[in-house]
């Protein structure tokens, strides 16, 4: 067996043609095509492909090419496990697939030899998964930070001649990073309810998704990977507000207010609550992110069961939201009926982020009632609406009646 473009992950099909002196010997040979491409879809055929063509007389597989130099050094442990192979050879393939399975690799059959175009393309592609999500992430940024930039920045400016841009790099950001990460949140379980108000609809499990919906639920591993990294952005900020030079000017100022006025405290008892309330509810809800997060991860994922799994993720996802819920109300508390917070008569930010989460939350509840889940379950164990299963009972003679003692099911 020989490894074809081992030496280097970019080995070109243009040195190919220095092995056809080897063709005699490579007779009756399992040649594994390791190479990649620098472009994709650079030639019309795949490697592959061209050195079949070259070696005839030769059975060659395409494997390891998704497999980096530094995976095969230190072992599968400490790398990608999985190894595509493909191959016109049955026989080929299964041998290769046990050299990988004693390297400790899982091997994946991708079928014949056309799939190797598509093989070697996988390792040319950056972040495939994540650019629907990441654009949805960064859409959403700008949208809340305009938002933002407006109540805080542009009115103070306009209404009041105060020059607030010292504002943008941290204190806007912190107001913009919590929204995106609870909106992002609710958008990872707005497509269950979706997916289940669509089964309940039509009364089956086995009608497909709109591929929207389809694509929607594939991406959701990656909005709530990036709806945690914001929400760890958003504590990181938080706890850098007291050394800005602003804060400790204002902290200044409110001390000299405060002697002039002869003030000898300024304590709000409802205030102080409030902010004790948030901020423990706000750690709670980053801890339950950082669990959702963790279990997401191959590594972790692989030493859960199934049911451990769906736990996490979709029970405490949703206690997570459903607390993020809470982090969000106490941070506002009384401000959405306070007719000074409506800035160019636009409503407070965090009274626009609670639209999506709310509408999940209650929708969650509603599908919790015994009458829709019990329903709900039935469908997704395989009953449908309109469509029975007939048991006929036999009749004393032996034979089967003509359906009179039938049961529905």
């Amino acid at each position: 067996m020989l490894s074809i473009g081992a030496e280097s992950a970019v080995w070109t099909r243009e040195h190919y043609s220095t092995l056809c002196d080897l063709a005699d010997v490579l007779v009756g040979k399992i040649l594994v095509d390791v190479s990649n491409n620098t472009e994709i879809n650079h030639h019309k055929e795949s490697n592959a492909e061209y050195l079949a063509s070259l070696f005839p007389a030769c059975t060659v597989v395409k494997g390891f090419n998704v497999v980096s130099a530094w995976t095969l050094q230190s072992g599968a442990r400490d790398g990608n496990k999985q190894v595509l192979i493909c191959s016109n050879d049955q026989e080929a393939k299964r041998t290769v697939a046990e050299i990988a399975q004693v390297m400790g690799f899982t091997p994946v059959d991708m079928g014949c030899m056309s799939s190797a175009r598509e093989i070697e393309n996988i390792p040319l592609r950056l972040l495939p998964a994540w650019k629907i999500p990441i654009f949805l992430a960064l859409g959403l940024f700008l949208c809340f930070f305009t938002y933002n930039l407006i109540r805080q920045v542009i009115h103070p400016y306009i209404r009041e001649q105060k020059n607030k841009l010292y504002k943008i790099p941290i204190e806007v950001v912190n107001t913009t990073l919590p929204c995106v990460s609870y909106v992002m949140l609710s958008l990872v379980y707005l497509p269950g309810v979706l997916a289940a108000c669509s089964q309940l609809y039509y009364g089956t499990k086995y009608r497909r998704f709109p591929d929207w919906l389809d694509q929607w639920l594939q991406h959701r591993k990656q909005i709530g990977l990036l709806s945690f990294f914001c929400a760890a952005l958003h504590a990181v900020y938080s706890l850098c507000l007291p050394m800005r030079r602003s804060h400790r000017y204002l902290l200044i100022e409110t001390a000299v207010k405060q002697a002039v006025e002869k003030k000898m405290t300024i304590w709000v008892e409802e205030e102080v609550w409030r902010m004790e309330i948030y901020i423990s509810v706000g750690i709670i809800a980053l801890g339950l992110l950082s669990l959702l997060a963790i279990t997401s991860l191959p590594s972790i994922a692989n030493s859960l069961n199934w049911r451990e799994f769906s736990f996490i993720q979709s029970s405490l996802g949703f206690v997570a939201l459903v607390i993020s819920t809470l982090h969000t109300l106490t941070y506002g508390w009384s401000r959405a009926f306070d007719e000074n917070q409506y800035k160019f008569y636009l409503p407070p930010t965090y009274t626009l982020t609670l639209l999506v989460p709310c509408t999940v939350i209650i929708a969650k509840v509603i599908f919790s009632l015994p009458c829709i889940q019990h329903r709900l379950l039935r469908i997704r164990r395989g009953w449908e609406k309109g469509r029975y299963v007939k048991f006929v009972l036999p009749s004393a003679t032996g034979e089967f009646s003509s359906g009179e003692t039938s049961s529905n099911v």
